[in-house]
């Protein structure tokens, strides 16, 4: 988790030029490469790291998958006819309990009763809330039967279960779902790695983060190199 370099460009051929100045035989050691699903770094790595295996970083599968179903829940509401009384209820429901869509089943409250304010205050558990926001596009029932299934199966680790459902996913599926879905196919390789191995980009996603509270705080820097070593001081090197 320790900052040893922070580049101010991230363009292939700067990027090619950084890891260059490193010899080849160092640079064959390298046997295992974390990162997100950008095409240009998969070009990058290939070249600079001919050794080494990719994994795609575990949050950034969920945040694919997670997406694309967040997506079509906002295209289901922008269908709603907002002239009818009973439609901009659904909308307001589908806008206000984002969250209960997009948690897992596991993390459900299936016992628990509470009030919820757009149910006309009556007494419901979560599933219930969730039973009926379902209900409202058949389309959204059946892409979030597929989120469900592929977020258990990353959980499980089960690549073979993984990709067996986006093989097989229905051709009645919400085109825009299936087609960020599928992409995922692209890094099929990368995927299994990450779900084989315990590698992730964690340190590295909480440096970027702090790079970015830096310089939030500071409104700015004027040049890069303050950047770089307001960043170096902060972390004592």
């Amino acid at each position: 988790g320790k900052i040893f370099g922070i580049l101010d460009d991230r363009r292939n051929f700067k990027l090619r030029a950084y890891f260059q100045r490193f010899t080849l035989k160092a640079r064959r050691r390298v046997t295992h490469i974390v990162m997100d699903m950008n095409a240009s770094y998969d070009a990058v790595t290939k070249e600079v790291f001919p050794n080494a295996r990719v994994s795609i970083d575990r949050f950034h599968v969920i945040q694919q998958i997670t997406r694309a179903f967040n997506t079509q829940r906002i295209q289901a509401m922008k269908q709603l006819n907002k002239n009818n009384p009973q439609d901009q209820k659904d909308y307001r429901k589908l806008k206000k309990y984002w969250r209960t869509i997009l948690k897992k089943n596991v993390k459900l409250n299936y016992t628990s009763f509470k009030q919820f304010p757009l149910f006309q205050k009556k007494y419901l558990t979560e599933s219930e809330v969730l039973d009926y926001l379902l209900s409202i596009d058949d389309q959204l029932r059946q892409s979030y039967e597929v989120y469900q299934e592929l977020l258990a199966a990353f959980d499980e680790k089960d690549f073979t279960e993984f990709f067996a459902l986006i093989n097989a996913l229905p051709a009645s599926l919400n085109a825009g779902f299936k087609k960020a879905i599928c992409y995922l196919t692209k890094h099929k390789e990368a995927i299994i790695n990450s779900l084989k191995y315990p590698y992730s980009n964690g340190k590295l996603e909480g440096k970027n983060n702090l790079i970015k509270v830096i310089k939030r705080i500071a409104f700015g820097f004027r040049t890069f190199r303050h950047l770089r070593m307001r960043v170096l001081i902060q972390q004592n090197i």
